[in-house]
């Protein structure tokens, strides 16, 4: 496999990927901005609907029916998509882009149509309670849900427990994409990462063809680079770190509980240890807790 193409950054927002972004854009020969948000706008405009009688109603089958075949409009649309992320690139003095979208994954089917085996796919998980306690973090902080996100949070009205689903949608598609695409695919974790960042990222260097000399990164993260759309907590960062690792350890228990069925089979795909229940607690116990808190409170309010 060769040094060429493409590369590009996918995980659940708040999983790491904007360091990771950081990382390669350190590297003499990778060119990565931030966030440009030109594969989810390519997704959107590849976005169909399908009649009752199984009609696709979207744009490859309007300019499918007026004399554009499928492979043209992609051609099109791809070459604007990696026109500009080229041009970056050369601007830069490098050879290759990397591209990192907080949201590309949830418009991974799409981004797949219009890549193809064009572009090296890196995915990045990290421990989704970790994940959702960061998003509910990040999302009290901006204001705003984002509106990829509105499906879960209509759906799972305790916040956590959205974003610990939405972050289940992510991992399946990118084991799905994993398993279509493996020649062109490498899932990492986020832990693994701050741990080992040498280890992993020359690993990762290897797998997409390019230099594995790793000097650069001892100074990687003193590099400003571009400002734009990202994470801007990374950017307050000049060295790789374990801080933020098992956060989630502050989520009341009866609600880890609850979310360890459904996140038991991926957390075993991804080589994180089970999550072991609690004590048990009746809805008397709960309420007296609540207003043992209540009574704390208002002590020290008074005080």
């Amino acid at each position: 496999m060769n040094g060429t193409g493409g590369i590009l950054v996918l995980g659940h927002p708040r999983s790491g990927t904007t360091l990771l972004r950081r990382l390669l854009d350190a590297h003499p020969e990778i060119a990565a901005p931030p966030e440009t948000h030109l594969f989810g706008a390519g997704a959107r405009f590849l976005a169909a609907e399908t009649t009752a009688a199984g009609t696709d109603m979207g744009v490859l089958s309007g300019l499918g029916f007026v004399g554009f075949a499928e492979e043209e409009v992609l051609g099109r649309l791809r070459a604007l998509c990696f026109g500009f992320l080229e041009d970056y690139a050369r601007r830069a003095g490098k050879g290759r882009w990397a591209e990192k979208t907080a949201f590309d994954v949830f418009h991974l089917p799409a981004i797949e149509l219009l890549c193809g085996d064009r572009v090296h796919y890196v995915g990045l998980v990290r421990h989704p309670l970790d994940v959702a306690v960061s998003c509910k973090e990040f999302c009290d902080a901006a204001g705003i849900y984002p509106s990829v996100l509105h499906e879960y949070l209509r759906r799972y009205p305790q916040p956590i427990e959205a974003f610990v689903r939405s972050w289940i949608a992510a991992a399946e598609l990118l084991m799905d994409l994993g398993r279509r695409r493996q020649e062109r695919t490498v899932i990492l974790r986020y832990e693994d990462l701050v741990d080992d960042p040498a280890g992993v990222m020359a690993a990762l260097l290897a797998f997409l063809g390019a230099d594995v000399d790793i000097s650069f990164l001892e100074a990687a993260l003193e590099r400003q680079g571009d400002l734009g759309f990202s994470d801007h907590k990374s950017y307050a960062q000049s060295r790789v770190h374990r801080d933020s690792l098992d956060r989630w350890s502050s989520l009341p228990r009866p609600q880890v509980d609850r979310l360890s069925e459904p996140l038991a089979p991926l957390l075993e795909a991804f080589g994180y240890p089970p999550i072991a229940h609690g004590p048990g607690q009746s809805r008397e116990e709960a309420r007296r807790r609540y207003l043992l808190g209540l009574q704390a409170t208002a002590r020290r309010h008074n005080a």
